[in-house]
């Protein structure tokens, strides 16, 4: 697959939470009838809380921030996976998939280890849940994890790694601010992360419990694609696909992106492709050797949040570096 003078196989990058932004999506949905037609297939399966996400979603002032989980984590899943569609309906087969948070689920369910109906499920039982959490936040630190783990308060805890120098940390409220306020003082810099719920932290323990009867009642089978784990940095097993804890501890356990990003580029030149809103997953990606010695190339389908009118044109403009028609 030619790309820029590149040849070589197609691995995609699904965001997860803290690529949400308002609108995001809806400029495909008014004017790409194939994108449309994906989404309505979730919003569907969704039932009545289908109708009122999609309705809110295209909303001119929405009722519900789009940083509240009750719409971030299911329209980053269903956007990641209409994406995916798209360009697998349009002929390009990924080699490998590899999701951040909630954009592992969406992989898991291009990779067929999950029907459509299922990770529905999953999602919305996931949602539901989060209403029990306790309230908290979650923040990206300019520092490795190592350097982070030190200043951490009880209540706190590593929630992703997402680059050599960018860990993220999430717990309740005022643990994580007095974490803050020691990382500050030991000379760390630190960003919020847009979300009201600490995914990736211990807090969601309950979360992942209420999840395992749902989860060993649905069929999962081996992965179509490979896929990464963004959980344990190597690819999926088999025996991990059907395993029910695995998928039930993702509220839990810490995100390893950037040891399973160098994973997936260890396997050789190849496109790097951003299935999913904004940009975030293919800004680290450029850190990455392979990308920066021009072995490896990175593409972002809808590019840097935009007015969601020039949703269709970034989109028919990522089609065409791809080889494929626009959608």
């Amino acid at each position: 697959m030619p790309v820029g003078g590149l040849t070589g196989p197609l691995a995609l990058l699904m965001p997860g939470q803290s690529a949400q932004y308002q609108g995001m999506g809806t400029g495909l949905y008014r004017d790409v009838p194939a994108f449309a037609g994906v989404m309505d297939e979730v919003f569907l399966l969704m039932g009545p809380a289908g109708d009122e996400l999609r309705s809110d979603w295209l909303a001119p002032s929405p009722r519900v921030p789009i940083d509240h989980a009750d719409r971030s984590q299911p329209l980053l899943f269903a956007i990641d996976y209409a994406l995916g569609r798209l360009l697998m309906d349009g002929g390009l087969r990924p080699s490998v998939l590899l999701g951040h948070s909630i954009g592992e689920l969406a992989a898991a369910t291009l990779a067929g280890i999950f029907d459509l109906a299922s990770a529905v499920r999953i999602v919305q039982h996931r949602v539901g849940q989060f209403a029990t959490v306790p309230a908290g936040g979650m923040a990206a630190v300019a520092a490795s994890q190592a350097q982070v783990q030190p200043h951490l308060r009880s209540g706190v805890d590593i929630g992703a790694v997402n680059a050599p120098r960018q860990t993220v940390i999430a717990g309740a409220v005022e643990p994580l601010r007095t974490t803050l306020d020691a990382l500050r003082r030991a000379g760390y810099t630190w960003a919020s992360v847009p979300s009201t719920v600490p995914f990736h932290s211990e807090l969601l323990r309950p979360v992942a419990v209420a999840a395992g009867p749902l989860l060993a009642s649905l069929p999962a089978r081996p992965p179509q694609i490979p896929l990464v784990s963004g959980y344990t940095a190597g690819y999926l097993t088999d025996a991990e696909a059907r395993d029910p804890g695995y998928w039930a501890s993702h509220p839990v356990h810490p995100v390893l992106f950037w040891p399973a990003l160098t994973t997936l580029a260890g396997a050789g030149p190849q496109l790097l492709v951003e299935c999913g809103p904004g940009i975030g997953l293919t800004t680290l990606a450029r850190r990455l050797p392979q990308v920066r010695s021009g072995h490896t190339e990175v593409l972002a389908l809808l590019g840097p949040p935009t007015d969601p009118s020039r949703e269709a044109g970034q989109l028919a403009a990522a089609a065409a570096r791809l080889g494929m028609s626009p959608p």
